[in-house]
């Protein structure tokens, strides 16, 4: 009889996925292209404000109210579009070993509970509009009313209810023909899901008498659950956050803080940050830059030992300081670099370590992705954070030249020298390069001066590096719309996540976690330097499994008490903390960045990238050792800032 359904609804089934699956990908597409539109509208209003004000001392009345009403706009309009292209983290090393029956079932599953996440967030932002409609609730300066921003909010979370329905669609239909009683299965699947989102209620009937922290123990082991086996990061914070809540407290708590916190947690002024280094990043990515500081790299150090290596790390180091996102650089640089050091007989392990290596300078120096996340979890100043990046960024950078330099001379068949450039050739790729060193002096000069704030120094960037794309040759309308987009992907992954942090970390605060672990762990019998290491130890394992991005977002509410219980700076750590994520992401068996470089790499066996990898990983640990002997090497910069808030976001 099962077969005999099955039969039945397949077709009705397929077609009926396919048409919302067309309907939904083009409102997404089109939910992309106006998300990245909107980003580059408002690096224009920063920089017409800060004309207006340091020119004519006139600012723009409202403009953090516009620019704050344009990022909600543009943070949940990214949600869809990132679902389409998969762009939401998560940890797939379990799923991606199971067969392809399992993975059908876990879609299965991953779709429904999304599906419910997101209808339940878009019900409750349309509440909040109606609430906010009645009560005439606008902002304090120019008054615009708030309820039509909440409806936009609303528009973007059911964006992605349809499109999890177009995943929940195709996954019964491939249930329905690859499983002999596909009723069953899918009827244990829904099951399974029900039972997870009201798991608070089936706890209160078997009424468990738990403890804050045994609460905390369970929700977050179940979260840690649903991350191996591939439910996407920032779906199982939210889930899990809301659940929890629910458990501790009631249904009612648990709905109230997910409407205000689904719009609350993206609604920041100094957010503007997140997307505009990530626009300026992606704008000089496809005006072809890696390339040209590969260029750059190459003319000046190519003739000496293992030259061109030399001049992949720097020009890593040179594209850091634009894209702030190591597989970016990983990926950038490894295309560029490794079939010329291929060409030119160099050593595989050699050619492929240092541009892993050198990807990490990607979320070191300034303007970095990480600090941002770190700033915004633990309400640090960016700027602070930028400016401590600088001085161990240089230091790493120079380390991984020298293990080159050292390796190549001792053996000169690891890494030839490439053929002498002359000095016009010098000279002109170093014509294509200064716009960026320029660019770079004003974003991070700006900050270190105070002349201008992060999020405005982000605008500048955003227009700076379009400037520079628009005067490069290969830039054209089609790479703007693609630099748009890939930025709009990767906001949409982090705003998700903010979104999921906060309410988790609702959730935490009331079980006490984190202040208990803290008051433990700092008041046992042991040097709070062995504990640092246990910590940098636990950051490694994690940095081999997940993206840094996640990774800080994730656990830092946990931990960061007990970073302050114990005495550390919190800028000082926040560099500590993205070196050792950085090195666990290139550190065997598992790196993550290493898949990047051997999908660039092709032919180059796994095990050659990460014995190559091994002497860079070295010169991390001593870097970290030195941050930690002379702790001034990190905090020197920021505390000589003249202009900066305490909390300058």
């Amino acid at each position: 009889m099962e077969k005999i359904d099955s039969k039945v609804e397949k077709p009705s089934l397929e077609v009926s996925g396919f048409f919302i699956e067309g309907v939904v990908k083009r409102l997404s597409l089109y939910a992309g292209y106006l998300s990245g539109i909107v980003s580059v509208i408002m690096s224009i209003g920063i920089i017409v404000d800060l004309a207006a004000t340091h020119l004519f001392k006139k600012p723009l009345v409202g403009m953090i109210e516009y620019e704050t009403f344009m990022l909600v706009t543009m943070g949940f309009l990214s949600l869809s579009y990132t679902l389409l292209q998969k762009g939401h983290v998560s940890v797939d090393i379990l799923s991606a070993r199971l067969s392809p029956n399992h993975k059908r079932l876990l879609e299965f599953l991953f779709s429904f509970l999304g599906f419910v996440i997101f209808l339940v967030m878009t019900l409750c932002l349309i509440g909040r509009a109606i609430e906010s409609y009645k009560v005439g609730e606008a902002t304090t300066v120019t008054y615009l009313p708030l309820y039509p921003i909440l409806l936009v909010s609303a528009l973007g979370c059911l964006l992605v209810s349809l499109g999890m329905i177009t995943s929940l669609i195709h996954s019964i239909s491939e249930i329905l023909t690859a499983f002999k009683k596909p009723l069953a299965w899918i009827s244990l699947g829904l099951l399974i899901g029900s039972a997870l989102i009201v798991i608070p209620c089936l706890l209160k009937i078997i009424d468990i008498d738990m403890s804050g922290v045994g609460v905390s123990v369970l929700f977050i082991g179940l979260m840690l659950l649903m991350l191996i086996i591939g439910f996407p990061v920032a779906f199982s914070m939210i889930l899990i956050g809301f659940i929890g809540i629910w458990y501790l407290r009631d249904l009612d708590l648990a709905l109230t803080l997910l409407k205000m916190n689904a719009y609350d947690s993206v609604a920041h002024y100094y957010y503007c940050v997140v997307p505009f280094f990530i626009l300026m990043g992606f704008f000089c990515l496809e005006a072809g830059i890696g390339k040209k500081l590969y260029s750059f790299g190459n003319k000046f150090f190519g003739r000496m030992p293992g030259g061109l290596a030399i001049g992949t790390i720097i020009g890593c180091a040179g594209f850091a300081a634009i894209s702030g996102d190591s597989m970016a650089t990983a990926a950038t640089m490894g295309s560029v670099s490794l079939p010329e050091m291929k060409r030119y007989g160099y050593d595989p392990s050699l050619a492929t370590g240092s541009v892993a290596a050198g990807g990490t300078l990607g979320i070191l120096i300034p303007p970095s992705i990480g600090f941002i996340a770190y700033a915004i979890v633990t309400e640090q100043s960016i700027g602070k954070l930028f400016m401590a990046g600088i001085i161990p960024g240089i230091l790493l950078t120079i380390g991984f030249v020298l293990v080159v330099l050292i390796r190549c001379l001792l053996n000169p068949s690891l890494g030839p020298k490439a053929p002498k450039s002359s000095c016009h050739e010098k000279l002109r790729s170093l014509r294509d390069v200064w716009q960026v060193a320029i660019l770079f002096g004003i974003v991070i000069g700006g900050i270190y001066s105070g002349y201008i704030t992060p999020t405005e120094a982000g605008g500048v960037g955003v227009i700076g590096a379009l400037l520079i794309a628009l005067l490069s040759k290969n830039f054209d309308w089609n790479r703007f719309l693609t630099a748009i987009l890939k930025a709009t992907q990767m906001t949409g992954m982090i705003f998700a996540i903010l979104i999921g942090v906060s309410l988790l970390g609702y959730f935490v605060t009331l079980t006490d976690l984190p202040m208990q672990l803290a008051s433990f762990l700092s008041g046992l019998p042991v040097s709070r330097y062995l504990l640092f290491v246990f910590i940098l130890f636990f950051y490694v394992v994690l940095g081999m499994l997940m993206n840094i991005i996640p990774m800080i977002m994730l656990t830092l509410p946990i931990l960061f008490p007990t970073i302050k219980m114990l005495g550390f700076d919190p800028i000082w750590f926040g560099v500590i903390m993205v070196i050792i994520m950085e090195m666990g992401q290139i550190t065997p068996p598992i790196g993550i960045n290493v898949f990047v470089i051997h999908g660039v790499a092709g032919d180059v066996p796994m095990m050659e990238i990460f014995r190559g990898i091994i002497p860079f990983i070295i010169i991390e640990i001593l870097i970290i050792f030195l941050l930690v002997v002379f702790p001034w090497l990190a905090t020197l910069l920021p505390n000589s800032m003249h202009v900066l808030a305490p909390i300058a976001l």
